[in-house]
């Protein structure tokens, strides 16, 4: 992470970790632990998928800017309210998939979907799968997002 240096989610215990809330920079740290992402976002008739490793970022003026080898997010702030995640099976393919959404508010259509990827056939590695676990326990019901941005 780029900027000030917080303990990384799994340095905190659960306690620790439940006590600090949900932020922009926690959730942000969780994703920077969790490996190959699928990152899926939504704009009125548009969507955009990659496949990403988030792993640079920081929180400057409004905007999140994440930085990867395979493309650049500046996400408003202000759009990042509200954090759901799920442990669902696809649909069409069958397959368990671990997955957060963000939205503008609770009830609004999610406008960011990201995923834990993982390739055709593969299982998710214990470790991924623990770590989305725990964050998942927090996270199922859906929580309001707090920024910390500092200037």
């Amino acid at each position: 992470m780029v900027g000030e240096t917080l303990p990384h989610a799994s340095e905190l215990s659960s306690d620790a970790r439940s006590a600090r809330g949900w932020t922009h920079r926690r959730f942000f740290e969780l994703l920077e632990s969790l490996g190959r992402l699928r990152v899926i976002s939504a704009c009125g008739p548009s969507t955009f998928e990659a496949l990403c490793r988030l792993h640079s970022w920081s929180i400057e003026r409004g905007f999140l800017n994440a930085i990867t080898p395979e493309y650049h997010w500046h996400l408003a702030v202000s759009r990042l309210r509200h954090l759901r995640s799920a442990d669902e099976v696809h649909a069409r393919s069958g397959r368990r998939v671990l997955f957060f959404e963000l939205r503008e508010s609770d009830s609004a259509n999610p406008f960011l979907s990201i995923y834990l990827h993982r390739e055709k056939g593969a299982e998710f590695e214990p470790e991924r799968e623990r770590a989305f676990a725990a964050a998942h326990a927090e996270l199922s019901a859906g929580v309001a997002l707090a920024s910390e941005e500092r200037g």
